[in-house]
């Protein structure tokens, strides 16, 4: 799995090992073998934007997913390439205080469920929700033991 990390602020707020220790537990889905995303860390201007023009939502959240098999458009038209993950540095920070836990586990959390719903799991559903946030847990749990 290779992810091009990208970011709109001052400087990247995730170093390259902690993505590197999250690509290697995601790696062992044989459905991301070889398979490339782009990762943009904004503010919140920026996701308020984005939600606003993609979901019709006027407000800041937290992590966007926009897949290549959602028909947009992007830059990389590679036959592997999943799509983009946004997530808002901002509310990184303010969810890990009201979780009680680092801005690193919080990051993690938001871009594994990034990463789920550009393979096409979803939470509309309370089924569809448990099964999803069931995944992402077992992920998260070999991350932080």
């Amino acid at each position: 799995m290779r992810i091009e990390y990208l970011t709109f602020l001052k400087k990247k707020p995730v170093s390259q090992a902690v993505l590197n220790k999250i690509i290697k537990q995601l790696a062992k889905d044989s459905r991301l073998k070889n398979k490339k995303l782009t990762l943009i860390i904004v503010g919140k201007q920026r996701i308020r934007t984005l939600n606003k023009k993609f979901r019709q939502q006027d407000k800041v959240t937290d992590v966007l997913s926009f897949s290549q098999r959602e028909g947009l458009e992007f830059n990389n038209t590679e036959r592997d390439y999943l799509g983009e993950i946004f997530i808002c540095w901002p509310q990184v920070i303010s969810q890990a205080k009201k979780f009680k836990h680092s801005a690193v586990k919080e990051f993690s959390i938001l871009f594994v469920h990034g990463v789920l719903h550009l393979l096409g799991y979803d939470h509309e559903k309370e089924k569809d929700y448990q099964k999803m946030k069931s995944l992402e847990e077992k992920i998260i749990s070999k991350l932080y033991v």
